[in-house]
């Protein structure tokens, strides 16, 4: 008999397997089920997947096996700001009252005022507010995520920041991919010199960047009131001459043709999109790109327009799904909201929403070959649900149905926490 690290059962496993990239319309609504299933681990690898009664009669080892549950791959968050400080809770009673985001941050506030915050913050704040985000999420089952810098648009902030997340990311078994976002808002000290603060990010920030191999991609916010077209077409040119993957804020609250310039240059993904025009999915078809969409975002902003997400996947374009938490326009750390909503608001199939969350969500950020999927080869990263049906997991609004969260083959003991530190 051969010996395992890890089996873990269940009464159905969801494997989202099939093809060779991320998954179109078709391919998603094939998700892989196996009733009364099996997942094989050896030396934090996935090396066989079947039938309980199959892999029982050949394999033993330690066994994770709990009644009424269903396993799938662990949830990837594409699009995420997790490392900031300070508070916004004021903007959300503004907003309440009538105020829009663009608004609030034309005066000040927004990002402005959680850069002041962030960069008053100690480096040991800030890894501890990071690490309990992470531990946050993880609870929720969000194995790997995204990591994007931001909130510091300053040299030096957004090198600390960049290496505060590669600190935590050392620490946790949660895989953080770092994204250099210097181009998210313009700082107070740069007012009335954009193109200084331009040269600042591609000739000083970017490489220094490289250098000390702190980011795998690029970002930036190409929306009015933040960098046009033009000037972020600059910054993901200069990222691209060094090697950077490239990744844009676009076509959130108006279209400036960011989606189309991010086709153009090869980005992996386009993010947001709620503006989106037909004419720029040519673009993204034609560059690879994937539409990372982010339905809590529009939802927690309260506004009309979601991003096309039945059109995207319609027109062939596989779809990747995120969650956008950040200090103030979407404060949801969880991705299994994030696949509610995006059922229920932009008409995904539940088998969408779920390719959406993994498979799709680690190409978008470059690791669909190691991680978003249950099959031999790849990392052996998935969730234990405290259901037989894993849909339940998306119907249960604003709910966790994560019973166990298994990340390179190890159970992870997760402490249920607030994503700002205090126990929930």
């Amino acid at each position: 008999m051969k010996r395992a690290d890890l089996i873990v059962l269940a009464d159905t496993v969801v494997t989202c397997a099939g093809g060779t990239g991320p998954k179109t319309k078709a391919e998603a609504a094939e998700i892989g089920l196996i009733e009364d299933g099996a997942v094989v681990t050896v030396e934090g690898k996935i090396v066989e997947v079947g039938t309980r009664a199959k892999i029982l009669e050949e394999w033993g080892g330690d066994r994770l096996d709990l009644p009424n549950t269903s396993v799938i791959p662990g949830l990837v968050d594409p699009h995420c700001h997790p490392l900031w400080a300070g508070d916004r809770t004021h903007e959300f009673e503004l907003r309440a009252r009538g105020a829009g985001y663009e608004e609030i941050h034309a005066a000040g506030g927004g990002i402005a005022h959680t850069v002041e915050e962030t960069r008053k913050a100690g480096t040991e704040e800030l890894k501890t507010r990071l690490a309990s985000v992470v531990e946050f999420m993880a609870a929720h089952g969000t194995t790997t995520l995204e990591a994007k810098s931001g909130y510091g648009l300053s040299l030096e902030e957004e090198l600390r920041q960049l290496e505060v997340i590669a600190q935590v990311d050392g620490e946790t078994p949660i895989e953080l991919v770092p994204t250099c976002l210097g181009a998210h808002a313009m700082p107070k000290e740069f007012e009335g010199d954009r193109q200084g603060f331009l040269d600042m990010i591609t000739r000083e920030l970017l490489p220094a960047v490289k250098e000390r191999g702190l980011a795998r991609f690029v970002d930036v916010f190409c929306e009015r009131g933040a960098f046009s077209c033009q000037e972020s077409e600059m910054v993901l040119s200069a990222a691209k001459e060094l090697g950077f993957g490239l990744k844009i804020h676009a076509e959130e609250f108006s279209n400036l043709g960011g989606s189309r310039m991010a086709g153009t240059l090869g980005a992996t993904s386009c993010d947001h999109l709620q503006f989106l025009a037909d004419e720029d999915l040519p673009a993204l078809k034609q560059g690879g790109t994937i539409p990372t969409v982010i339905p809590g975002t529009s939802f927690f902003l309260d506004m009309d327009v979601y991003a096309p997400a039945r059109k995207l996947w319609d027109s062939g374009l596989p779809v990747a799904l995120g969650t956008d938490f950040n200090a103030g326009s979407c404060l949801m750390p969880s991705m299994q909201m994030a696949m509610s909503l995006a059922v229920l608001k932009m008409k995904m199939t539940p088998e969408e929403a779920l390719t959406a969350a993994t498979l799709n969500a680690a190409y978008a950020v470059e690791m669909g070959q190691k991680i978003g999927s249950l099959v031999p080869g790849k990392q052996a990263d998935m969730l234990v649900l405290s259901t037989p049906d894993w849909r339940d997991a998306i119907y249960r609004f604003g709910g966790n149905a994560v019973r166990a969260v298994v990340k390179k083959g190890v159970v992870l003991n997760t402490i249920l926490r607030s994503p700002l530190g205090a126990p929930l």
